[in-house]
Order: structure tokens, then sequence, then C-alpha cells
């Protein structure tokens, strides 16, 4: 079955793919996930109602960062995480660095600050911006990095001025992916490096978990969710040479690894978390790869 976006006169627009301008979308087979559809032109799974930029906007509020929900929308808690997101912020720079040395660096929904102070720790010259009041001004005033609030298409970075770019589980989140990918191509120089990590809806855990995998958001928190096939085409239209394409993980505490186990496994989620707390384990952080958040590495030519 086919879903054509076109609607009664009066209403909104007729709604293109942004990626390949077609008009038709089909459903995804589940209820849980009828908020979503797939292009019928490219593949490219997105939200049928786009909101408008101010409920995008209200979304990102402290709460977003602190919530018992996060399953839903946002994080448990962004702040207690800071030694787990520096650990992950290490590797991700680790591998960064093989490819080129430190030098000017922006973090496109740079969040509470933690990756761009570790790469500050690290020698780079650091910028961040995020859509959130809360969170700039938290990574400011608290870290002590250089971060400001708003847009990227509104920021007035200098053409051609940085090294490197990185969005960490940022593009999904963006109205216009395509034209967000563009902008950082004209603000990195020739040659640099756009660097960024988004869920995979075409990897073997979701497509094996269905609606139960846990890169789906309930609440229209995620405007699209992208495969590699279609994070590639994106990239390339967007003009950028693709360099190396991966899975990544994360480092986490094993309460949180329990937690999420949960929706998969719930007695062997149970068993885990008191076996945890029992030995004092649940503050150990582990680094767990299940292979269905991609990375992307791309060069500006």
């Amino acid at each position: 079955m086919i879903v054509d976006s076109v609607e009664p006169a009066q209403s909104k627009p007729q709604r293109t793919c942004v990626l390949c301008q077609s008009t038709r979308f089909d459903p995804l087979p589940s209820e849980k996930l009828a908020h979503l559809c797939k292009c019928a032109g490219c593949g490219l799974v997105s939200v049928r109602n786009f909101p408008e930029p101010e409920q995008l906007r209200a979304i990102y509020s402290a709460d977003y960062f602190k919530n018992s929900a996060s399953s839903v929308m946002g994080y448990d808690d962004y702040e207690q995480d800071r030694q787990c997101i520096a650990r992950t912020a290490a590797r991700r720079l680790v591998d960064i660095e093989k490819k080129m040395g430190p030098g000017r660096l922006l973090d496109v929904g740079c969040a509470l600050g933690f990756f761009i102070e570790e790469a500050q720790r690290r020698g780079w010259t650091v910028e961040g911006i995020d859509i959130s009041a809360h969170a700039a001004r938290y990574a400011a005033d608290k870290v002590g990095v250089p971060a400001r609030v708003g847009l990227l298409r509104d920021a007035q970075f200098e053409k051609g001025s940085f090294d490197a770019i990185t969005m960490w589980d940022v593009i999904e989140h963006v109205a216009d992916p395509v034209a967000e990918l563009a902008l950082c191509r004209e603000l990195l120089r020739p040659g640099g490096l756009l660097v960024l990590s988004t869920p995979d809806v075409g990897s073997l855990v979701a497509k094996v978990t269905g609606p139960r995998w846990m890169g789906f958001k309930l609440a229209e928190e995620h405007l699209y969710y992208f495969s590699r096939q279609t994070m590639a085409r994106s990239l390339e239209k967007a003009g950028f040479e693709i360099i190396d394409v991966t899975g990544i993980g994360k480092d986490v505490a094993l309460d949180f690894f329990a937690r999420r186990l949960g929706m998969y496994l719930p007695a062997v989620s149970g068993i885990l978390g008191r076996a945890f707390k029992l030995f004092h384990l649940d503050s150990t952080t582990v680094y767990v790869n299940p292979h269905d958040i991609m990375q992307m590495v791309v060069r500006r030519p």
C-alpha cells in the first residue's frame, strides 16, 4: 500500500521527499510505528507529520537531558553520564586523529559540551552549537567550552574555517538534513572532514527487533531514520566524498545496559540488574557496540 502525500485544498502543501523528491510514502508494518513512513522512491524513513520549528525548540529543554522516559525521548541523565560520554568521545577522537591532526573543530549539537571538552583537552581548537539554550549555557558556564545557542544556518561561522565538523546523533533531528550537510560542507576547508553518527534503520538489530528497536523514538524527536544507503546518498548529494562507514558503540554504565536490555529481554535484564547491584558493579562502565549506530567519515573534496 502506498500513502500519497497529496492533501486537500487549503491544507498543508504537498510533501516531497527531501532526498529524492518523491511524493509517495509507504506506511511501516507496525501500529507502534504509525507516526513514521517510508519514501516509496528512495526508502528514506521519516515522521509523517513534521513539527513546527517552535515545537522542535521546545523539545530540547532541561527535561530532555534528564527524564525517566528516555526510550520515548531524550536521556536518563546526560550530566550523570559525563564519564561515559568522555570515554566515548576519546575513542572517537582517536579515530579522527588517525586521519588528521588536531585543528579547528565544530561540534554541531554539542549538548552539554562533554565531547568538545575532551577534544580541547587533546589539543583541538573547539566550537560548539546547540539548539538547546539549556545545553549551550551549561557547556559554556559549567564546562567552560565555547558554545552558542541556535541553528547552524544562523550562526554566521566563516566559510571554510573548520578542519573538522562532528555531528553525534544529530542529523536525524534536522528538518532538512541535505541542506544541513551542504552547510557543513561550506564551513569546512577543502579536504576537511565531517564525522557523524546516526541510528542505522537498516542494521541487523533494527530488522530483527522491529518496532522494539531502541533506535526508534515514540515521540517525534527523530525526524528521519537513515540506512547506510540513504545516509550515503544524502552526503553525496551535499557534495561529500565518503571515506569510511562503520558501526560504532558507546561506553555505558552496567545498570544502564541492563535497563536498555529490558526492551528486548525483560527477564534477563532483571536478573542482570540485580546481580550488578549485588556485586556493586552497577556503575562500572563497558563499551557496547550492537552495530546499529553508523558512523560516516566524509571529506569535502
